[in-house]
């Protein structure tokens, strides 16, 4: 099983802890049928080797869910947690150790903090594809 989780603000999608980057939709474009019976719109496009992975949400239930292709075909469809912007932190939380967290909040809150700490927490965010830059402009 292929562990996928959407990163919404910065357009990027954690596939088995590898970062890639996508692409918004910016037009309102059908995206499949939900399970519930409602529409799918398209939020972003992601390659992946080979594949092209669709992530869209349903108008009805707001069900997320990645739709990946090879070519015209579609190989898998499955559902894909999302990280907004107010989860951010939780995710960090979720990722991180508490002294690597807490030295990121303080950067952030431009407060003395565990030098060392941060920049494990920098390593670990880099070797996922992750800036620290990047995360930290949500805070």
């Amino acid at each position: 099983m292929i562990l996928m989780i959407l990163i919404e603000p910065l357009t990027k999608m954690l596939v088995n802890g590898n970062t890639i980057e996508g692409e918004k939709v910016k037009k309102k474009l059908f995206g499949g049928f939900c399970t519930c019976g409602g529409i799918m719109y398209q939020k972003s496009w992601f390659r992946h080797g080979n594949s092209f992975l669709m992530v869209s949400e349903c108008e009805k239930c707001w069900r997320n869910e990645v739709m990946v292709f090879n070519g015209n075909k579609v190989i898998s469809r499955n559902e894909v947690k999302v990280v907004d912007r107010t989860q951010i932190k939780h995710f960090l939380r979720d990722i991180l150790s508490s002294s690597e967290y807490e030295a990121l909040m303080a950067r952030t809150r431009q407060e003395d903090y565990n030098y060392s700490a941060f920049s494990r927490a920098k390593k670990k965010l880099e070797d996922m594809g992750l800036s620290v830059e990047e995360v930290l402009t949500f805070f």
